[in-house]
């Protein structure tokens, strides 16, 4: 009973509904504009753009899909071409004789030896280049890779943005509304109001926080199935995601592991990050006795540290405190899921979450602490 009345609380805010609403509206937008806006391909000189280029690139990848090789490489080069730039294309149709597909830009870019050729390919990259070689050696699987790349996982950390500004401003008000309305000493003289409140608010605030996120990654996930497919989902994460791979060093696990188990990982640490936050916010709330002040603190507190590693920490050498300041920024909810889509030790993420869930479970601990001995006038 205390749980659902907390938890109705927090979802009856008009504004976390408007905010909600808002956040919808941008991803639709974002999705029309700057995901489908961008899919272009060329047949034979023919333009295609939005979705006729994503069922054309996803019937030719399926034609070169299994295990990558140099032959498979030197056949797509042999029927389409090298990619050519966007940009050094005039918009519309070209002159027939023309292909550009994903699957030539992949290799263009990825196979090629275009890295040592001032960014012009003229054949498939040798053995001496490490990176090109591991992926052509058999073990990594291709197919349609468009969308469950890294488009996928920056329109999902806009979302994560979203979520996390959505969930700051619901946790704000959870103890700090009541030091404020003077109802904390009021529920001392209630059966449950010293013993169970505290885990009522705490709860609904996670099952808030982990609704609302997994609400968004769920839509997103259905709209990017709507749009490519399932196709890319099997692909070996090291294509879809570069940052996997670091020449012949592979530090994140297999990279040949399939782009969904790789994205299914991501999409959980993001749901813990969200959690993390929730729980900061409600510590904040615990000693604030100001909503907006709990609020202004929190988002200090997700952003700061975002802010000062970017502008501060990258620009700095690579000194023993500049290193263990950075790994302690990324073991904050804003810098979490990313791990999962770069070549971070395993033992470094691993403790990273590690350090994040102490913070979560410090921060439910002393919020509940606070909030109790405030009830009992201490």
């Amino acid at each position: 009973m205390l749980f659902r009345n907390e938890l109705y609380k927090i979802c009856s805010r008009k504004i976390l509904i408007a905010g909600a609403l808002l956040g919808f509206l941008f991803m639709a937008a974002y999705v029309q504009m700057s995901v489908l806006g961008t899919e272009s391909a060329f047949d034979n000189g023919t333009c295609l753009r939005r979705t006729d280029a994503i069922q054309y690139n996803r019937e030719i990848a399926r034609r070169y899909a299994g295990p990558l090789t140099r032959e498979k490489a030197e056949a797509v080069i042999a029927e389409f071409g090298w990619y050519i730039n966007d940009d050094d294309l005039d918009t519309g149709d070209t002159a027939p004789g023309y292909y550009a597909n994903s699957t030539s830009r992949f290799v263009t870019i990825r196979l090629s030896n275009s890295r040592s050729q001032e960014g012009v390919p003229t054949a498939i990259a040798g053995t001496d280049d490490n990176y090109a070689a591991e992926m052509m050696n058999g073990e990594y699987v291709y197919g349609y890779i468009g969308g469950w790349d890294n488009t996928f996982s920056e329109m999902h950390m806009m979302i994560l943005w979203i979520v996390s500004a959505l969930v700051i401003i619901s946790c704000a008000p959870v103890f700090s509304e009541e030091y404020a309305g003077q109802a904390a000493g009021i529920l001392l003289t209630t059966q449950n109001g010293r013993t169970k409140t505290a885990a009522a608010k705490i709860l609904a605030a996670f099952a808030w926080a982990g609704g609302i996120y997994l609400l968004f990654t769920l839509l997103l996930a259905g709209a990017f199935l709507s749009i490519y497919g399932s196709d890319g989902l099997a692909v070996s994460a090291g294509l879809s995601f570069p940052d996997l791979i670091t020449g012949n060093l592979f530090w994140n696990g297999d990279p040949k592991r399939t782009t969904g188990a790789v994205l299914l990982v991501y999409l959980l640490a993001g749901l813990f990050s969200v959690l993390v936050t929730a729980a900061i916010t409600l510590y904040i709330s615990s000693v604030k006795k100001s909503s907006f002040s709990t609020l202004l603190w929190s988002a200090a507190a997700y952003l700061l540290p975002a802010a000062l590693y970017t502008v501060f920490l990258v620009e700095m050498g690579p000194g023993r405190i500049v290193m263990l300041l950075r790994m302690l920024f990324n073991c904050l909810p804003f810098f979490l899921p990313f791990h999962e889509l770069t070549s971070w030790p395993f033992a470094y993420r691993v403790g990273s979450y590690l350090i994040s869930g102490i913070i979560l479970v410090s921060a439910c601990l002393f919020g509940c602490r606070k909030y109790c001995r405030y009830q009992v006038g201490k």
